[in-house]
Parts: C-alpha cells; sequence; structure tokens
C-alpha cells in the first residue's frame, strides 16, 4: 500500500517542488495551501504523514496541529522557515515527530519521512478507518477525533486489533483483563465491555467493528473494500 502524504504549503514553487519528488520516489501525494484545504481534506485522505509549514496565510502551523491532534492521527513534519528554538520546541510539543528549516535538502527530507513512517507505522493500528494508538493508549475515529475508553475497554480493543480478524475466545480476553480482582470479573464481564465498545464505536451511522463470533468469542469485522 503506497504511502499517503499531505503537503501543507502556501508557497507554490515549494509545494510543488515537493509533491513531485516524493510523487517520483512512489508516494500518493496531495498538495495543499492552507490550514482550510487541510482541515476539509484530512479525515477523507486519512494520510501516513502531514508536512506542515507553520507561517499559511490562514493559520499557524503549530497552533493547527495542536487543534487537530495531527501527531495523535499520523506522522507529523514541521517543513518551515521559522527555526528558533522556541519555535522548534513549540512544533515538537505540539505533537511533532521532526522539524526540518528551509531551505529544504530532499534527501535529508525523505530520509526524515522514512524514520517517522517506521516509528509511526510499528506503534499504531488502523483497522476500518480507526486508529489504536498502544503506546498512548487511545482510539480515534474515521474523523479523528478521539474516543474516550477505561482500561478495561482499551484492554479488549487492543487485543482484538492485535489478532485483527482472527476471534478470540471469552476466556482468552478474560486473561486480557485479569488484572482486576477476580472476584468482580467473569464471562459477563467481557460480555458488558464489548457492549460498551460497541456503542462508543458506533460512527457515521454505522455499527461498531466488532462482531460475535458464535461458539468462540469475538473478532474485529473483516475491512471494508
Amino acid at each position: 500500500m503506497s504511502t499517503i502524504v499531505l503537503v501543507v504549503e502556501d508557497a507554490p514553487e515549494i509545494r510543488l517542488m515537493l509533491t513531485s519528488f516524493l510523487h517520483d520516489e512512489g508516494m500518493v501525494v496531495h498538495g495543499m495551501a492552507t490550514g482550510g484545504e487541510l482541515r476539509a481534506g484530512l479525515a477523507a485522505l486519512r494520510p501516513d504523514i502531514v508536512l506542515l509549514d507553520i507561517n499559511l496565510p490562514d493559520a499557524d502551523g503549530i497552533a493547527l496541529a495542536r487543534e487537530l491532534r495531527l501527531g495523535e492521527q499520523c506522522g507529523l513534519i514541521f517543513v518551515t522557515s521559522r527555526d528558533s528554538d522556541d519555535d522548534v520546541l513549540s512544533g515538537l510539543e505540539a505533537g511533532g515527530d521532526d522539524y526540518i528549516s528551509k531551505p529544504i535538502n530532499l534527501r535529508t527530507l525523505l530520509a526524515r519521512i522514512r524514520s517517522v513512517l517506521r516509528r509511526t507505522k510499528e506503534s499504531v493500528i488502523t483497522f476500518d478507518g480507526w486508529i489504536l494508538d498502544p503506546v498512548r493508549r487511545e482510539l480515534f475515529r474515521p474523523d479523528g477525533s478521539m474516543v474516550k475508553l477505561t482500561s478495561g475497554e482499551f484492554n479488549i480493543l487492543a487485543a482484538l486489533a492485535s489478532q485483527m480478524t482472527r476471534p478470540l475466545s471469552r476466556d482468552f480476553l478474560l486473561d486480557v483483563i485479569s488484572n482486576r480482582d477476580p472476584r468482580e470479573i467473569s464471562e459477563h464481564t467481557v460480555d458488558n465491555l464489548i457492549v460498551r465498545l460497541r456503542r462508543k464505536m458506533q460512527y457515521d451511522g454505522t455499527a461498531a467493528p466488532i462482531a460475535t463470533v458464535r461458539g468462540v468469542g469475538y473478532a474485529l469485522r473483516p475491512l471494508q473494500q
């Protein structure tokens, strides 16, 4: 599957340079000139990484990244002419994985992109548009908004996501949450957690991607094609 990159850069010549170079490297690249275009395209395009300028005509890139929680949805590299220590620190604190100052060395940029992609792809699990981050213990809807989960709900979902469509038994899932007081847990506890997850993961008129496998337990539904 090709890597999807959003290049958010208001200078047309730089945007064209970056999109052309990354396209030639085999990536699917979308160029955008404003923060508004990024807002509009983020959920639909579901990028693997965003290259974001700070000085946009309608937004400050650092504030925008923080507001949209970009660093929690995908890889994020700030590419900007602002290079003070305070700017770099602000960018990283806003969720940036890296920070590159202009003028841009394209080969260096490519190496940084690949490094960020390796880190993000190793840690984040995606299924049916949902994003599960085992490190931060967070779940994001296909539109990028976060779903608040309890520890038990997260542990159950993480176990299901680790096996994708392979079903897991109630006994196995019971072991997943066995750090709870054994007097308080049973197979009904697993069922109740699944009910709560399904309720929280209903999205855009679609049922949660968790299927009951008769006689076995539960599994994530096959990914939609």
